[in-house]
């Protein structure tokens, strides 16, 4: 008797279930259909065909992190996002056209900020000045690695045009808050034929103060510029160089009290940190602070340096840094007290042996082996003769073979890393 009842109970179950989800049956073709535009999207469409009928046309920031056509931000902290389209107009003037949401959620044309120059170079939104609502940040490209840099504040009802709190002339700008005081930092990069810039501005309080430091000496082109930390935790710039056919070098930035000091630079007009094109600061250590390679690299160990706010340079890890077949090793226990370094191999096995010097009694010993293997069977080639796989790509193994019991084959694989090309590119 129970299990019928329990069986009547079951059946009652499901024919409610099924009833109640019948309302919200989903057809086949509903579920494959391609979602709907909002209807509040579909009007901002129309807003910006409106002036594309009239002449504009879409045309992206070239460079930075923000690069759509049309993005969406909450400028004025209402949680709702304001619309910006980035168009030239009919004479190929570069504009900026920023969309509000009224009360009914449609969207009306708030303000249009008429550029300089042939484009937008790049674009950020930052609060600048600690009042809750984000400005508008463009570099407008006038010629060459020369922009014309706009700080716009876009929290009025633009019906007098937006309010300009600076206009400065750059050639790339970061944001960041670099002395730590909650409200963020404009860093306008000035790279000339003579002495390249930094220039600090803090827009706080709504009055606009500004520092300014050097860079190295020498410095044709900034390949990246990051916000990042010292070994003691204070907030840097780091900024990587050419210096012309040398390599590169770091310059890195810290602000205190308002005032952007160079804590690389050297009685010599130079940062100490030059070493060759295509090895940038990294976290080599795990300890959330960049580290500065320098060195010859190639067939000479890189040592990375840690940095603090006084400028001193302290040991953090030693590697071979091999950028032609993109990997590195961290060295440690007995490789890291000094070794040698020769390269072999065929066309599609290429090796380099670690050796440690002899010190007059003891003679040199060859204690490891790393290979970088492509072509046919390269698997199998990297477990052959007592070699182990330390890690694959889309096109190469490599792999290592040890001759010592100081180390282990863990030892090795745990220390072994590739290099992504985007490290040597410097783009992160």
């Amino acid at each position: 008797m129970k299990t019928k009842s329990r069986r009547f109970a079951a059946l009652l179950l499901a024919v409610c279930v099924a009833a109640a989800c019948t309302g919200c049956m989903t057809s086949v073709d509903e579920l494959y259909s391609l979602p709907q535009m909002s209807e509040q999207y579909v009007q901002l469409q129309e807003l910006i065909a409106q002036r594309i009928a009239e002449g504009s046309a879409y045309a992206a920031p070239t460079g930075g992190s923000n690069r759509q056509n049309v993005q969406l931000r909450d400028l004025d902290g209402d949680g709702a996002d304001e619309a910006l389209a980035f168009l030239t107009d009919e004479t190929a003037t570069p504009t900026v056209c920023v969309y509000r949401q009224g009360e009914g959620g449609d969207y009306y044309q708030s303000v249009v900020i008429t550029g300089d120059g042939s484009a937008v170079a790049s674009v950020d939104y930052a609060d600048l000045n600690g009042d809750g609502a984000s400005e508008l940040i463009i570099a407008w490209q006038i010629s060459g690695d020369l922009c014309l840099l706009g700080v716009y504040a876009l929290s009025g009802d633009g019906e007098d045009g937006p309010d300009q709190l600076l206009r400065a002339d750059c050639s790339d700008f970061l944001v960041c808050d670099l002395d730590g005081d909650g409200v963020q930092d404009l860093l306008d990069l000035r790279i000339a034929s003579g002495r390249s810039t930094m220039v600090l501005y803090q827009l706080a309080d709504e009055d606009t103060s500004s520092s300014s430091a050097v860079f190295s000496s020498g410095v044709t082109q900034v390949r990246r510029a990051v916000a990042g930390t010292l070994s003691d935790g204070t907030p840097a710039i780091f900024v990587e160089s050419d210096l012309g056919a040398e390599g590169l070098v770091t310059d890195v930035f810290t602000a205190a009290n308002g005032q952007l000091k160079n804590i690389t630079m050297t009685s010599s007009g130079r940062s100490a940190t030059l070493r060759p094109d295509g090895i940038f600061a990294a976290d080599m250590d795990g300890d959330h602070a960049l580290d500065l390679p320098i060195g010859q690299g190639g067939d000479e160990p890189l040592v990375w340096y840690s940095l603090d706010a006084r400028g001193r340079l302290a040991p953090a890890v030693s590697t071979v840094y091999n950028t032609e077949e993109s990997w590195y090793l961290v060295l440690t226990g007995i490789l890291a007290g000094g070794i040698r370094l020769e390269r072999y191999g065929s066309p599609d096995e290429s090796a380099i042996m670690f050796i440690l010097p002899g010190d007059g009694t003891t003679p040199q010993a060859s204690v490891l082996i790393i290979f970088a293997i492509t072509g046919e069977n390269r698997l199998d080639r990297g477990q052959m003769d007592g070699r182990f796989v330390l890690r694959e790509s889309s096109d190469t193994v490599y792999a290592a073979q040890l001759f010592t019991d100081a180390l282990t084959q863990q030892d090795i694989i745990d220390n072994f890393y590739l290099i992504y090309p985007e490290w040597q590119t410097g783009d992160l």
